[in-house]
Order: structure tokens, then sequence, then C-alpha cells
């Protein structure tokens, strides 16, 4: 005889206040108890179960329940310590800061510090190194030998200095005597020379030769035109009167004795010497009046003015 089925108890009916606030009140309250003895009561049923099923394993002697268990706790302990590791990597409220003194010594632990590199990021960075390292090399090379070059020339050039250093130093001496000499000679030119006493200068000629050639010069232009005879002197007015007096002066230009030149010019005519020595260039023009003055050359003759 099958057993009969247990009677569940009666319930009371459902009712609710007469006032519909009150009613709507209360049918919310209800409403959320409702939910909550529901939630417990699957929380329990599900709790329930699971001891039904641990209880059932143990009998049976089958163990798939407790590795299931084990799987779950370790997969736990596997998430756990991911996120772990991601707070020290990204140093999350500075949990890598404070476990840095106690994790960086422990192998492949402490490359999840914060600022840690794997080996390959390492040898990378190493290798990098070492080319900035040989680049460096050579350039420090090169600059060093650029160096040693402006060294040797720096030498070379103090040894130049040194050179005209003593040359200046040996030839200090000689200026010194040249300076005391051009000073006896600038005043012997004004005691002897061109002092208004001082005697003719055919008799200094020699004498003034083996001093200074360029007054020698001067003195031998005045000596000779001295020796050119008047009949010759002449001779040479006629040419020149003859000539064009543009011509002519260029001649005269030319000829390094402005006292020959003097002399012809006193020996022709007036109105030729005037055309003549209005083409003169100016300095010799100058030379040639001064000569030309009465005391400028007494040892001409006094035919034609």
């Amino acid at each position: 005889m099958a057993k009969k089925k247990e009677q569940e108890p009666e319930r009371p009916a459902y009712t609710l206040p007469d006032d519909p606030k009150e009613a709507m009140k209360q049918l919310k309250a209800d409403r959320k108890q409702l939910r909550t003895d529901q939630k417990a009561a699957a929380k329990e049923a599900k709790l329930r179960a699971r001891e039904m099923e641990e209880a059932e394993a143990e009998l049976t002697g089958d163990v798939n329940g407790g590795l299931g268990s084990f799987l779950l706790i370790l997969l736990i302990i596997l998430v756990w310590l991911l996120l772990m590791a991601i707070m020290i990597k990204f140093n999350i409220f500075g949990l890598g800061d404070t476990l840095t003194p106690a994790l960086k010594n422990i192998p492949y632990i402490s490359n999840l510090l914060p600022g840690s590199t794997t080996t390959s990021d390492q040898t990378d960075a190493e290798s990098e190194d070492t080319e900035v390292v040989s680049d460096n090399s050579a350039y420090v090379a090169s600059l060093e030998k650029e160096l040693s070059k402006q060294l040797a020339k720096n030498a070379s050039l103090s040894a130049t200095i040194d050179v005209l250093n003593a040359e200046v130093e040996r030839l200090e001496p000689f200026e010194e005597e040249q300076a005391e000499f051009e000073k006896n000679r600038q005043q012997f030119y004004n005691d002897i020379i061109y002092n208004d006493n001082a005697p003719d200068a055919s008799a200094y000629a020699s004498y003034y030769a083996m001093i200074e050639p360029d007054a020698a010069a001067k003195i031998y232009a005045e000596v000779a035109s001295s020796e050119v005879s008047d009949e010759e002197v002449e001779i040479y007015a006629a040419t020149f009167s003859s000539m064009k007096p543009k011509e002519a002066a260029e001649i005269f230009n030319n000829m390094s004795n402005v006292t020959l030149v003097a002399r012809i010019l006193k020996q022709m005519a007036s109105d030729d010497r005037g055309k003549i020595m209005a083409q003169l260039d100016t300095d010799v023009a100058e030379k040639v009046t001064e000569l030309l003055e009465p005391e400028g050359l007494p040892q001409l003759s006094n035919s034609s003015s």
C-alpha cells in the first residue's frame, strides 16, 4: 500500500487592510519580505544540495567532488596571485614600492617590481649601450687625433716665435745704431749740406757718394750738368726750340738731370721757354723755376735770357 502523501498545513488567507494606502504599503512590504525569503530559501537549498552531494560522495567513494573543490580553491588562489602581481607591477596603492625591499633579490619575482625589465629588454639595452660606447669611442679618438695635430702645430708656432724673438733681440742693437746714425746724419746735413755757408757741392761729391747714394745722385747731377759745355747747351736749346712745346716738355719730364734742363731753357727765347714750361709736370716745373732764379745757376753763361 502506497504511502500517503503528507498533507501541507493550511495557510491563512492573504488579506489587506481596507484603507487603500495602508493596503498598498503592506503589499510592498510583503513583496519585499517574500523576495528576501525566496533568496534565503534558495541559498539554504543550494547549501543543503552541496551537503547532500558531499555526503553521497563519501558514501560511494567518489572523489570528483573533492577534486572539484580543490581545483576551485586553486583557481581562486591563482586569481588572487595574478591580481597581486598586477598591483605590484603597476605600483597600485604603492604596493610595489612597499614590497620592493623584500622581493628585489628573489629571482623572477623581482621582474614584477616597478621599473624592472625582462632579460631580453636588458640585453637590448646593453647592446644599445655598447653601440653608443663604441660610437663615443670613435668620436673621442677623432678628437684626440685632432688635438694632437693642434698641439703639434702650436709647438711649431711656438718654435717659430722663439726664433723670431731671438732675431728681434739680435737686431735690437743694430736698430739702436741705425737710429743713432740717422740722428747724426740729419745733424750733419743741417750743419754741412743745407747750411747757407756750406762749401760748393763738387768739393764733397766723392765723400757723399761713399755715405749716402741718394744725396750723391743729386750732387752728381749738379756736377754733371756743369760738365756740359755752353756750346752744347746752345745746340740743345736750338733743337728743342724747333720742336712742339708739348713734345719738348715730355722729354724734359723724363730727364733725370733737372739742372741741365734749366740750362737749356735759360738759353731759349722767353716765348719758347714759357710755352714749354706750361707743358711741364708740376714738380719738374717747380724745380726748374727754382734753378732759374738769379742765383740758381751761377755757372751758366749770360747769353740770351
